[in-house]
């Protein structure tokens, strides 16, 4: 494995907490990425940006693709092996926030935001000409990177995470909070198909159940 036992332990904790987004090879991608500026934001010195490139979808950890692309089955079997061994390398609270985000956003929400960061963006004129695997620097993650992963972070705290959950329909993702999903019937599930196609709501959306059982848009 061509992976750091970091970056392995955190693909581990991703394919045990959320299996459906570590199968999205852009979605574990933006979780890695996501984990690792906002361990340099809350503890400058422990995060781990080795081999980060730039690339059209936004910032890639190489090995990990690599890994990944063409040892899938191998790489499975070690990240699984690799998290229970380490598990302590994983910042839980930082895992939660950067899987909830990938969970909630669709692949091109996630790179329209990475490409929003000028730790990538700093690049593009490189990534636009075609340039390939351009090296990406963490001492280019700014201020306003800061304050707009901040800004993320301070919208989604550990306590709300744990408050609610995701229900995912085509690109849409709807959030309720643990008492009203358990309360959910199959017919109101159906309302979320028709909620899916409808291109005014923005994602994710915010949804509450009335003491009648109408499903309300927040």
């Amino acid at each position: 494995m061509n992976s750091s036992i970091r970056k392995r332990s955190l693909s581990g904790w991703l394919k045990k907490e959320h299996n459906q987004e570590f199968h999205s090879k852009l979605k574990l991608q933006k979780f890695l990425f996501f984990y690792e500026s906002l361990s340099k934001i809350e503890d400058n010195g422990s995060e781990e940006f080795r081999s980060l490139k730039g690339y059209v979808n936004g910032p890639v950890f190489s090995d990990v693709y690599g890994d990944y692309t063409y040892e899938y089955e191998d790489f499975v079997t070690n990240i699984e092996e690799t998290y229970e061994v380490h598990t302590d390398i994983v910042n839980k609270d930082r895992a939660k926030f950067s899987g909830f985000l990938v969970e909630i956003l669709n692949e091109e929400e996630l790179s329209e935001l990475t490409h929003e960061l000028n730790i990538w963006n700093c690049k593009r004129d490189e990534i636009d000409r075609g340039v390939k695997h351009v090296p990406l620097n963490g001492e280019d993650l700014n201020s306003q990177d800061t304050e707009l992963l901040v800004s993320l972070r301070e919208m989604y705290p550990t306590e709300y995470i744990d408050s609610v959950k995701v229900i995912k329909v085509s690109d849409k993702s709807f959030i309720l909070n643990n008492e009203d999903i358990e309360k959910i019937t199959e017919e109101q599930r159906n309302v979320f198909y028709t909620l899916a196609e409808d291109n005014t709501l923005d994602n994710p959306v915010y949804i509450s159940i009335s003491d009648d059982g109408v499903i309300l848009v927040d």
